[in-house]
């Protein structure tokens, strides 16, 4: 649709260009005749025309938005349809947002205080009104070019007393790098949880990075549960001890120590940044408290200033360090890109997901004390290095309850199933448009009635291997089995290996399932027959033995393992005995997510320079003979969990297009990238069929991991589970 709207005249409005893209909308510019203005109209997207839960959303958006008057909030003009898809009408803001804003390099402390107190003052006046935005991140705040503020994309906000929404997952919705712990577990919300979004965002105005970043949406979630936030002095040494004090109380885990309101939050930041930076070392925190405080002359982050003439010399001296490395902006792309991108609901958790955090809570809210006995039990020998913890903690704390932090972390990541590199990456060099997905007309598995494929995937055939949440009671952790699915019948088989299994790897000659599970605290690798018996248990160690696959010639079981107990991880391998263990490849880096090539000649994994900087992993071949390696990819932005074709000419792996998480392939050199998919859904794993023809892709749909059915090309998209479904791999047939 989105071409073929540029150049009509949609109820009076000229569409001139699109302007953004994302999982949410397509937004476009447009020239409102009557009124002689440019506006947004925002129009939702042909795949999801039949579906009412994205329906409601949007309605919700204008009737909410429509409420709300206020000088710092974009202004909504008109709502309609056009060919029965909905619209609206919004002010055009061509000045970008906060998230281009951040993309561009470091911004001067008065600029940040002056995002904050308009930010601020659109929060407080919403949620006098009795609206939460529950969204609220750098690609929803858009700019004019008089310095102007505004918060847009209320859409997931949810009226406050409404009662449970009709429209989310079990009550879970939102980004997670931005997400409250509150939000994150699915309780109720107040005013607060904005609070705690607005100091993310103010974390990584002030430093250029998040506070918490990692490989999945699950594992980010968690850490904002159970994990105290990294000191932003550690992160850049220039701010000052008031501006961390404002930002620690900021992220307080517990609603009611921070500050009550988003205002309280910036008259705080303003008192701290006036602050000399000698009395703002020494200062008690009573001082620290938020008191309104009238405008005073602008300072940098290490202390006053004089003159913008002075000001620009003393940046320059300051030698800002943005560790956080950013997409980089395409040229002609606009403040819009973040609008729709953010909009994007792909990243609805499951607010199961997370009950298991919430037992964890006590540790970190208490800021001491010991973990709860059965949580340290399932994480005795994941220990976490000095550099680590320093990264995480101020030096000037000592790292009892960081380590207590992280070993609860590591547990509830290892229940969860979700310390696998099923990564969301970016790659703002690829040649080819993004597909559009087709409508999917069928009946997934949990529905009773069979199934049918579209006509271009009708040939695709025998069985497909994931890894599935299995029944658990309520208040315990969340568990995964194996499941196999028949494409022909379309009926499911479960087994279930013990603990909780997941990522499971079919043997080829399709009699054997090699997987990871943790029912002794500590992931391990297994194996079992297709029909799950014959169990076996094949490393035992107190380490995390991850993400198995096989050898073309079913020898060797390639895996990683945290040999080191450093948090990184090397690569082995070993046989389908466990024996015979094997160094296959060191380096000091995070190496992970290994694939054997089709001809066993090569492995190609995920490469990581820095443990917990997702930002520096890129995917490195290695010559299993001559034992060299050779990174393919060498950016500032996250590629992970590839898979070769099986000619062996190419490699699958994620990756993120503005804003949208999708799939690309590349030559064994890492050259000619080209898009493969980009959704519905967050992608975050593929595999190929045997035959090359057909890809099974996992993507996270309205916060449940679902399987989808498409073409090697990326088309003919068809959404194939509606129970839940990850990491799939076919099932090559029982060789003779």
């Amino acid at each position: 649709m989105s071409e073929s709207l540029i150049g009509k005249v949609v109820n009076g409005y000229e569409i001139l260009s699109q302007v953004g893209h994302g999982g949410m909308a397509t937004v476009f510019l447009a020239r409102q005749r009557s009124m002689n203005r440019n506006v947004a109209l925002k129009f939702l997207p042909n795949a999801f025309m039949n579906d009412e839960t994205y329906l409601q959303r949007f309605e919700r958006e204008v009737r909410i938005v429509a409420r709300l008057e206020h000088r710092n909030i974009v202004p909504v003009y008109d709502f309609g349809e056009f060919e029965d898809q909905p619209y609206i009408a919004m002010r055009y803001m061509p000045a970008g947002s906060v998230e281009e804003l951040l993309a561009a390099g470091r911004i001067p402390l008065p600029r940040i205080l002056s995002i904050v107190e308009q930010v601020a003052s659109a929060l407080d006046y919403a949620h006098q009104n009795g609206i939460l935005h529950r969204d609220l991140k750098p690609s929803n705040i858009l700019l004019d070019d008089g310095g102007g503020v505004f918060i847009t994309d209320f859409g997931i906000a949810r009226i406050l007393g409404e009662g449970a929404s009709t429209i989310t997952t079990q009550g879970v919705v939102g980004t997670p790098s931005y997400m409250s712990p509150e939000q994150a577990r699915g309780e109720p919300l107040d005013g607060r949880s904005d609070v705690y979004s607005l100091g993310v965002m103010l974390f990584e105005l002030i430093t250029g990075r998040r506070p918490f970043d990692s490989d999945t949406p699950y594992s980010i979630a968690v850490m904002h549960v159970t994990m105290p936030p990294p000191s932003a002095r550690d992160v850049e040494p220039s701010v000052t001890s008031g501006i961390e004090t404002v930002i620690m109380r900021a992220l307080h885990k517990q609603p009611d120590r921070r500050y009550a309101t988003a205002g309280e939050l910036a008259a705080a930041l303003r008192l701290a940044a006036d602050m000399p930076a000698a009395a703002a070392e020494h200062a008690p925190d009573s001082e620290r408290s938020p008191v309104p405080a009238e405008p005073a002359p602008s300072r940098t982050l290490a202390g006053p200033m004089d003159s913008p003439a002075k000001s620009e010399d003393t940046s320059q001296n300051l030698k800002l360090r943005f560790t956080r490395r950013l997409l980089p902006i395409r040229q002609g792309r606009r403040a819009w890109v973040g609008v729709a991108a953010g909009g994007a609901i792909g990243c609805l958790l499951l607010s199961v997901l997370l009950v298991t955090a919430v037992s964890l809570m006590g540790i970190v809210a208490s800021e001491s004390g010991a973990p709860d006995p059965a949580t340290q039990s399932a994480a005795d020998g994941d220990e976490t290095t000095a550099a680590a913890a320093a990264s995480t903690q101020p030096p000037s704390t000592a790292t009892a309850t960081q380590a207590n932090a992280d070993d609860s972390l590591e547990a509830t990541l290892g229940a969860l199933g979700a310390a696998a590199d099923a990564t969301f990456t970016a790659e703002t060099e690829l040649r080819q448009s993004r597909p559009t997905a087709a409508s999917a007309d069928i009946q997934p598995v949990g529905v009773r009635d069979r199934p049918t494929l579209l006509p271009a995937l009708r040939s695709a055939a025998g069985e497909l291997v994931y890894f599935a949440r299995s029944e658990t009671s309520a208040g315990s952790q969340p568990s995964f089995e194996i499941a196999i699915l028949n494409l022909s019948t379309w009926e499911e088989r479960r087994f279930h290996a013990g603990g909780s299994s997941s990522y499971p790897q079919p043997s080829p000659d399709g009699r054997w399932i090699v997987f990871q599970s943790d029912r002794d605290g500590d992931f391990e690798i297994y194996i079992a027959n297709r029909l799950g018996g014959q169990l076996r248990q094949l490393t035992h160690n107190s380490v995390w033995d991850r993400l198995p696959a096989w050898s073309p010639d079913g020898e060797w079981i390639v895996y990683s393992s945290d040999s080191r107990e450093d948090q990184t991880f090397d690569l082995y391998r070993m046989r389908p005995t466990g024996e015979e263990r094997q160094p296959v490849f060191s380096d000091g880096w995070r190496n992970s997510h290994a694939r054997y090539s089709p001809t066993g000649s090569s492995i190609v994994f995920t490469a990581g320079e820095r443990v917990r900087d997702a930002s520096s992993w890129e995917l490195r071949l290695l010559d299993l003979e001559s034992r060299t390696s050779t990174l393919l990819t060498a950016n500032d932005i996250r590629d992970a969990s590839p898979a070769f074709s099986p000619d062996g000419g190419r490699i699958l792996f994620v990756t993120t297009i503005d804003g949208a998480r999708a799939l690309a392939s590349m030559n064994l050199q890492g050259g000619d990238r080209a898009v493969v998919y980009t959704g519905p859904g967050n992608v975050w794993a593929a595999s190929y069929s045997p035959d090359g023809q057909f890809l099974v892709v996992t993507a996270t749909l309205d916060g449940e991991d679902q399987l989808f059915l498409m073409d090697a090309a990326g088309g003919n998209v068809q959404q194939i589970t509606t129970t839940g479904g990850a990491y799939a791999s076919w099932m090559p047939p029982i060789a003779a």
